[in-house]
């Protein structure tokens, strides 16, 4: 159940994630720490935080792909274990890091493996899950690569086939690990607006590892920050990305201001980052 209406008419929202007590390690070696996190829906959640702070394990965590050593993981009011394989992926899609492309596979193939979840054993594509991958190639802009082999793009081509991928996918909920990493500025904003435009227009909800501050006030609705394994702020981007936190998180002194020609906050620093 996404949202119920209590007894005194006040509409209340299930999160997405619940995330309560999360711990994780490595060997001996911690990278979550008794975190607690809140994803609401419906909304274009950036997850940001110094090299090394959990952000990857955090999503890894969260799409099962790891068990925690403790703490408790609830998507869309479930335990997180309790779902199928299958049916998660119906649900919940995640982008990785790294493309992971090492098979000559085409362009449209490998897209089309989004589907995956949703086609049947030995059963052709159907009309929707073409149309699905038409539209992803189209948005992404690799049509005109289409029939080539992964093996043979570059890093940022091979970063908007996995991207298109996850559109094709048609979760209702999707985590992106640094999704514009290899990406020049113009594939970028498009792949951002992308996303912006699914939550916007289709109520998606999105979680996205982003390392560019400015990219993240642009496009972001709510900011998780982390450092050492731990949520240290969350909330509203205009309230959560000010210059006190990124100082606490980053070490460096920043400055967020209005920009009229960006129509949004942007993040300056100073040169030697101001601590030195």
């Amino acid at each position: 159940m996404s949202s119920a209406a209590s007894n005194w008419g006040w509409a209340v929202v299930e999160p997405v994630f619940a995330i309560r007590g999360l711990s994780f390690a490595y060997g001996p070696q911690p990278v979550l720490r008794g975190l607690d996190l809140t994803i609401i829906p419906g909304r274009f959640h950036g997850l940001v935080g110094p090299n090394g702070c959990g952000k990857t394990t955090l999503l890894d965590v969260m799409t099962g792909l790891l068990r925690p050593s403790a703490g408790s993981v609830r998507f869309q009011g479930r335990p997180l274990a309790a779902w199928r394989a299958g049916e998660l992926a119906r649900s919940l899609s995640l982008t990785p890091q790294e493309p992971g492309l090492g098979f000559p596979y085409t362009v449209r193939e490998t897209v089309l493996m989004g589907r995956h979840a949703f086609i049947p054993r030995f059963s052709a594509p159907a009309p929707r899950d073409e149309a699905l991958v038409e539209a992803a190639l189209t948005r992404l802009d690799l049509l005109g690569l289409a029939h080539q082999p992964v093996t043979e793009l570059s890093g940022g081509e091979k970063q908007r086939v996995i991207l298109a991928r996850a559109l094709a996918q048609d979760a209702p909920v999707m985590l992106l690990d640094e999704p514009t990493n290899n990406l020049d500025v113009r594939h970028a904003l498009a792949a951002l607006g992308e996303l912006e435009r699914l939550v916007r227009a289709e109520g998606r909800t999105v979680v996205a590892v982003l390392h560019d501050l400015n990219l993240a006030a642009a496009f972001c609705d709510q900011l998780i920050l982390m450092d050492q394994g731990r949520v240290v702020a969350q909330g509203p981007t205009p309230e959560a990305l000010c210059a006190a936190n990124l100082e606490s998180v980053f070490g460096v002194r920043a400055a967020v201001r209005w920009d009229e020609f960006a129509q949004g906050r942007v993040v300056v620093f100073q040169k030697n980052g101001g601590l030195a």
